[in-house]
C-alpha cells in the first residue's frame, strides 16, 4: 500500500474527483485545491510528497504557480495539462517542473510516473550499502542505520578507507591477495601476508558492524566483497 501524499491542482471539478479517486485506489493519500489560493493554504496546512499541477487555473497559471511553491518548498512538481505545445513544456520546466504529462492521462502511466519521481534520487560521491555510506567528495563513512538514515561516521585509517574502495568497486568479485596488495602499496608482489590480512581484518570488524559478513574469505586466494 503507497502512502505517499499528493496535492492534485486541478480546476476540472469532474477531472479532480476522476483522478483522485483512481490515486486513492493506488493506495495515495489525496489532498485536492482547484486553484492557487487554494493550493497555498494547502500546502501551509499539510505535508505532501509530490504536486500534481495543471497550468491552467482560475486565478494564476500553473508556471507561476510552480515558481512560488518552488520558493518555499522541496516537493516533487508534476504538471498534467492539456496543453502539449513545446514552449508551455520548456516553461514548465524553467519555473522548476520534474515532469511534465498531457491529458488524458492513463492512470497507469500517471502511477509510473510518480513512482519515479517519489524515487530517492542518487547524491553524487554518496555510495550507499546495506551497513554504511561512503561518501566519497569528503572521503567519509558513516553507519547506514536499518531506518535508512545515516548513523555514526566510521573512522577509517587510509589503507583501510583505500581498501574499502577496492572492494566496493569490485561487489561480488573475487578480489586477488596480489590484486589488493598491488591497489593499495603499488606493488606487484606481496612482501607481507600478514600486513594484508590485519588491515583486512580490521576493516572488517569496523564496516561489518551487524555481523552480516559482508567481507569472506576465500581460502588461500582472497575476498569477496558483498553488502548490496
Amino acid at each position: 500500500m503507497n502512502k505517499a501524499v499528493i496535492l492534485l491542482v486541478e480546476d476540472d471539478k469532474d477531472l479532480m474527483m476522476v483522478t483522485s479517486l483512481q490515486l486513492e485506489e493506488e493506495g495515495y493519500q489525496v489532498y485536492c485545491a482547484e486553484n492557487g489560493t487554494r493550493t497555498k493554504a494547502v500546502l501551509q496546512e499539510h505535508k505532501v510528497d509530490l504536486v500534481l499541477l495543471d497550468v491552467m487555473l482560475p486565478d494564476c497559471t500553473g508556471h507561476e504557480l510552480c515558481n512560488w511553491i518552488r520558493e518555499h518548498y522541496n516537493y516533487p512538481i508534476m504538471f498534467m495539462s492539456c496543453l502539449g505545445d513545446s514552449d508551455t513544456i520548456v516553461q514548465a520546466f524553467r519555473e522548476g517542473g520534474d515532469d511534465y504529462l498531457v491529458k488524458p492521462v492513463d492512470i497507469d502511466e500517471l502511477n509510473s510516473r510518480i513512482e519515479a519521481n517519489l524515487a530517492p534520487k542518487p547524491v553524487p560521491g554518496l555510495r550507499v550499502y546495506k551497513q554504511f555510506i561512503v561518501d566519497t567528495n569528503q572521503h567519509d563513512v558513516y553507519q547506514h542505520l536499518e531506518d535508512g538514515s545515516q548513523g555514526e561516521r566510521i573512522e577509517l585509517s587510509p589503507t583501510e578507507y583505500k581498501l574499502l574502495l577496492a572492494f566496493i568497486d569490485h561487489p561480488k568479485e573475487i578480489l586477488l591477495y596480489r590484486e589488493l596488495y598491488r591497489e593499495i602499496w603499488d606493488q606487484g608482489e606481496i612482501e607481507d601476508m600478514r600486513t594484508l590480512m590485519v588491515h583486512v581484518s580490521n576493516l572488517r570488524k569496523k564496516i561489518d558492524w551487524q555481523k552480516h559478513e559482508s567481507f569472506k574469505s576465500v581460502r588461500s586466494v582472497g575476498y569477496i566483497f558483498n553488502d548490496l
